[in-house]
């Protein structure tokens, strides 16, 4: 996770779902994302596996990261409800500073079209008070993306595309 004391990489996957309250479910294998590395882990019962970041790791981005993988996964997310996911994706975005914010909607640029749809659409929701025009302007406003979430469960897809 560390190389010098600088941070080069953060858990993702089953095991950051399960932290963060989306799933129940506990994985075997732990996936740990960095850009620079490739980290895998065999000691006895822990066996990390490594996954892609889309963006060098430091400690100011780490756990952002970890909340537009939470985007990008949303649909392989196992056990995963759907309105609880919402209701805790929202509190994660509203305890973000404008600052944070910011860094989130930066790096989300690197991330697939679908994963800044969805930001855009969760951070318009908790009326954050940023201008979210860079995301838009990201998009191709022809594109749909395919969630599965309702207008009933969030109320700004539609402007999103957000099937």
């Amino acid at each position: 996770m560390f190389e010098k004391g600088k941070r080069i990489a953060y858990i993702t996957g089953i095991s950051l779902y399960n932290q963060m309250g989306l799933t129940t479910q506990i994985p075997k294998t732990i996936k740990i994302a960095s850009r620079e590395k490739r980290i895998t882990v065999l000691r006895s019962n822990i066996k990390a596996m490594p996954a892609k970041s889309y963006v060098d790791v430091t400690d100011k981005n780490f756990y952002l990261l970890g909340l537009l993988d939470a985007l990008k996964d949303f649909k392989q997310i196992p056990n995963l409800d759907k309105n609880s996911a919402i209701k805790v994706l929202s509190k994660k975005m509203e305890e973000l500073n404008p600052t944070e914010i910011k860094l989130l909607i930066k790096c989300s640029l690197f991330y697939p079209p679908r994963v800044r749809a969805f930001l855009g659409a969760l951070l318009e929701n908790v009326n954050i008070s940023t201008d979210l025009t860079i995301i838009k302007k990201s998009l191709n406003p022809l594109s749909a993306y395919n969630y599965g979430i309702r207008d009933t469960l969030l109320s700004t897809v539609q402007n999103w595309n957000i099937k």
